[in-house]
């Protein structure tokens, strides 16, 4: 492959320095990228079994790696008073998240060293940074369009479920309270999924970056001020993907400041091509179309899958809606609604095929598996923190009531409840309204 290098003045030792520094960075950081984002891999992998094992095993021995180093760095050199036990899961802010980050930086500032004194005599990095900018540009890319897709489809923050319609606000974490904020309408959650979309596409192509890097900084500033703010823990994430836009940003910040704040002249931008053989030109135009296609074409899929699955167009369970206890039969006995009473049922939430969540008179939470059988009119009820806990319960059930009786722990129970109508809820009934002639703010 020939190069073509553009005539570009010779770098100062600070902005050398520099571009090691987070040119170092970046890799580690986006690391097992672009390995992991191969056009179509999950449809090559699955046309047999060990493509998809080899292909797997490169990023299961990758995430190994690193489950070894990081706990042995935080136990000999930071000496932390407790083992990491817990690595990425749900949350990305974990204390492995900590310390491999504060490793991905020491291991480039010892790279940025060693790659000044072994390189000291160059004179500049503008191919090498070139490269760099076309990974980032596809890496942040590949981000937009998983988190703006879903976020169109309305998967990462769903409306919310009948136990959160139900579940005291002063009870809500601040990282749930923005769950449901931005899950309660699929017009904003789209809004937000668009605009990360818009950005990631802009930074596809060359001539559009500059504003795709804006606006990714832009979206995901925000993003990052949310995950801070609300206790989101994607604060690490978040903040490096904004430091990665920033980095797209800053050789333009010059041209930038003389537009719009030093009302001087500015030179239009020269795209030079760092690929002067035509056969290579060809290749990469080829995986350039395929990268485009797969990113559309993954991302969608797989939310149009997932909506059926989990999203707003999933099947509901058998009886599914909030039950509230009208009284409950013990042992032959009619129970008092005690606040005290730590066992009666108070209130029935079936939202989830196979699960139940159940409040109990104190208002404690308690989850059972909850399967039911539409056919023998029958529930298999068990705790989930205890499955040795089992019964069979029968239930009738129509429009408006639910009846459960059987025997749980040797007691005879007969629980009568009346299912509460969704609607009633201010959040699902009041909708949009183009005219308020007065501010409806409950």
């Amino acid at each position: 492959m020939t190069i073509a290098t553009a005539s570009q003045p010779t770098w100062s030792f600070y902005e050398k320095f520099g571009f090691r520094f987070f040119c170092c960075l970046f890799i580690i950081y986006i690391l097992p990228f672009p390995l992991d984002s191969i056009p179509f891999m999950n449809e090559i992998s699955g046309l047999h079994e060990k493509i998809g094992q080899w292909y797997g095993a490169i990023f299961e021995g990758y995430t190994a790696f690193w489950h070894a180093i990081v706990p042995w760095f935080a136990k000999n050199l930071l000496h932390l008073d407790k083992p990491i036990t817990i690595f990425s899961n749900g949350s990305g802010d974990t204390t492995y998240d900590y310390v491999l980050l504060l490793l991905f930086f020491i291991l480039a500032f010892i790279g940025s060293i060693f790659w000044s004194v072994l390189d000291k005599k160059r004179a500049s990095y503008n191919q090498a940074h070139y490269w760099l900018r076309v990974a980032l540009r596809y890496y942040l890319a590949g981000m937009m369009f998983v988190y703006g897709i879903i976020k169109i489809f309305h998967l990462q923050m769903p409306f919310p479920y009948l136990s959160q319609l139900v579940q005291p606000f002063g009870d809500k974490s601040p990282m749930g309270l923005a769950w449901s904020f931005i899950g309660y309408s699929k017009g904003y959650s789209a809004f937000s999924g668009i605009a990360e979309l818009i950005g990631g596409i802009l930074l596809l192509f060359r001539r559009t970056t500059l504003i795709g890097a804006i606006t990714v900084a832009i979206v995901m500033l925000n993003v990052a001020m949310l995950n801070y703010f609300y206790d989101v823990p994607v604060k690490l994430f978040s903040s490096m993907l904004v430091i990665m836009s920033i980095f797209l940003i800053v050789p333009d910040l010059k041209r930038l400041g003389n537009l719009f704040f030093f009302n001087k002249p500015i030179a239009a931008t020269t795209f030079p091509a760092m690929i002067s053989n035509r056969k290579m030109k060809v290749v990469r135009v080829v995986l350039k179309l395929l990268i485009i296609a797969s990113l559309f074409y993954s991302n969608i899929s797989n939310s149009i899958s997932n909506q059926k699955s989990y999203g707003d167009n999933r099947e509901l369970p058998p009886l599914y809606g909030i039950y509230n206890s009208e009284f409950v039969v013990k042992n032959n006995d009619t129970l008092l609604p005690l606040t005290t009473d730590t066992t009666q049922w108070k209130q029935l939430i079936i939202q989830f095929k196979e699960g139940a969540q159940v409040k109990m008179m104190n208002d404690s939470i308690k989850r059972f598996n909850f399967v039911v059988d539409t056919v023998a009119k029958q529930v298999q009820l068990y705790q989930n923190d205890d499955t040795a806990i089992s019964s069979l319960f029968s239930y009738k059930a129509d429009t408006s009531e639910l009846v459960l009786q059987g025997v749980w722990k040797k007691d005879t129970l007969f629980m009568k409840f009346k299912k509460y109508d969704i609607k009633k809820f201010r959040l699902v009934s009041r909708g949009f309204n183009w005219i308020n002639e007065y501010p409806y703010n409950r």
